[in-house]
């Protein structure tokens, strides 16, 4: 167990290797890899854990990545893409591509032996993503603003995957729409009001940063008036119409903490009060779903806060 710990606690100390070329921070990164690099499968089909069960890649990221109350287990059983298939979707994706020399390097450092090339080449995308997000929400962190949002990256980042993985699976839906939800959980209730503000400008970051990684891509929503599998209707009219199969979400992320008597209908309270130009703004905004690839990272970031 001191393994564990140690090994968790120095993951999540890894300071910006993805945005500069310190030579100490990618020596750092590479050391966490080393502490990391044992494998077994023991939680499904090409999901590697470590020998101790724990997944360090992720393992320690995101404190708020749990599931909620009602959702145990949070993980419907979806098979995986073939692993030739999510090989070429990673070393496709920008997040790879634009990696530097020495983070590749640093990600490649121990991987665990008797792998296939393409094994390898999705734990190096694994890696880089675990890299990216930390990255992010420490950037966010250092700045002088960083204590007075409602919903920072921290919350956002495990919450939209959270959304992808167990709500939206790989159906299409508005970029921004998981803003409603997070300003729910997150009792940011004014957030959406403001198409500038602060939550849709960190919605928008976390979904770039997912989609640069490959775990979305754009997708073309069901014409208008119509329902998707998930229940989310396409139009974007205002009250109760906006709320159909959006209110569901909405209430099932909403606070458990929340004094109202009824999540349901302080959920379609909430959702009463958004200006009609902001909720266009949401659900206008560039349709994406979730990639094969996707679906595989966020599955080990999940099975990683809900073992």
């Amino acid at each position: 167990m001191a393994y564990e710990a140690a090994a968790v606690s120095k993951a999540a100390s890894v300071h910006e290797a993805a945005a500069t070329s310190d030579a100490a921070a990618v020596s750092e990164m590479a050391a966490v890899y080393e502490a990391a690099a044992v494998y077994e499968v023991a939680a499904g089909p090409g999901l590697p854990r470590t020998a101790r069960r724990f997944d360090l890649v992720f393992a320690g990221l995101f404190p708020w990545l749990t599931p909620l109350d009602d959702e145990r287990p949070a993980l419907p059983p979806h098979p995986l893409a073939p692993l030739p298939e999510l090989a070429a979707q990673a070393e496709a994706s920008l997040l790879v591509r634009h990696a530097s020399p020495e983070l590749k390097s640093a990600a490649r450092s121990r991987l665990a032996a008797g792998t296939t090339a393409e094994q390898d080449q999705l734990e190096v995308w694994a890696r880089l993503l675990a890299d990216s997000l930390r990255n992010r929400v420490e950037s966010e962190q250092k700045d002088h603003s960083y204590y007075l949002l409602q919903s920072p990256l921290e919350a956002i980042f495990p919450l939209t995957a959270h959304l992808m993985g167990v709500h939206l699976g790989g159906h299409p839906f508005p970029m921004l729409l998981p803003a409603l939800p997070i300003a729910a959980a997150t009792h940011d209730l004014t957030g959406p009001h403001d198409p500038e503000g602060p939550l849709l400008r960190g919605v928008r970051a976390a979904m770039n940063t997912w989609a640069m990684a490959g775990v979305t891509t754009p997708a073309t929503l069901p014409a208008p008036g119509t329902k998707t599998e998930t229940g989310i209707r396409t139009e974007t009219g205002a009250g109760a119409e906006a709320g159909a199969g959006i209110g569901d979400l909405v209430t099932l992320f909403w606070r458990h903490d929340d004094a109202s008597p009824d999540r349901a209908t302080a959920a379609a309270h909430f959702l009463r009060q958004i200006p009609r130009h902001t909720l266009d703004v949401i659900m206008n905004s560039p349709p994406v779903q979730l990639t094969p690839l996707g679906a595989y990272g966020i599955r080990r970031l999940l099975l990683v806060s809900s073992a």
